[in-house]
């Protein structure tokens, strides 16, 4: 698959829906550029088109989904890998294991945040979870504040399966944003990503 037909499914799988004009956009392309490369996952099974939903008054206009095929076209690594440690390893392991994986992470991550402010710490840890295989967006909530959305997950097997890799995930957030932090949706749960609401802390650390 080619790196325009990828970034459209990575584009549709975080926004759930989009037009072609947004898709065009997206891709810095032309409307017609941006069809072609849209016929194609169509004519794969991957991408389907219907009525946009209602968002305002003008023409409706139709909008690009993805199919239930597409899923297999997203990062999956170490589900294999994570699944046998689930079966093989004790829960105190298990435990340590994940602990010690979000203590990498946060320290391949600190440096690249310092010096930033919250906001920019947020986006920056959305991009950094990206290249971790989470497909991560940042989401600006109407009552204000921050969320990061991962609208995939590597390990989602173990992760439904055992709880551990997102609480540690969530208490690193929490650390390196110096933020309360709360989960409220959760792919294991059965939704569409794993939602984590940032509210920045009044007291300022140092």
């Amino acid at each position: 698959m080619d790196h325009k037909r990828a970034s459209i499914l990575a584009f549709l799988k975080t926004r759930g829906q989009a037009t072609l004009g947004e898709v065009a956009s997206h891709l810095e392309v032309s409307k017609q550029g941006a069809l072609r490369h849209l016929e194609g996952l169509e004519a794969a099974g991957l991408a389907t088109m219907a009525p946009a939903l209602p968002h305002g008054p003008g023409r409706p206009e139709n909008a690009y989904r993805l199919t239930a095929a597409a899923g297999e076209h997203f990062p999956t690594g170490h589900r294999e890998l994570t699944g046998e440690l689930v079966d093989f390893m004790t829960n105190e392991q298990l435990k340590q294991f994940f602990e010690r994986r979000a203590a990498r992470l946060e320290a391949e991550y600190a440096p690249r945040l310092a010096g930033l402010d919250f906001e920019a710490r947020v986006r920056e840890l959305a991009r950094l979870a990206t290249e971790h295989g989470h497909m991560a967006e940042v989401v600006e909530l109407d009552e204000g504040g921050l969320a990061i959305r991962h609208c995939n997950c590597p390990i989602q097997d173990v992760a439904a399966r055992t709880g551990l890799p997102c609480v540690n995930e969530q208490h690193m957030y929490e650390r390196l944003l110096s933020a309360d932090v709360e989960r409220t949706t959760w792919m294991a749960e059965a939704a569409d990503d794993c939602t984590y609401v940032m509210k920045e802390n009044e007291k300022k650390v140092g």
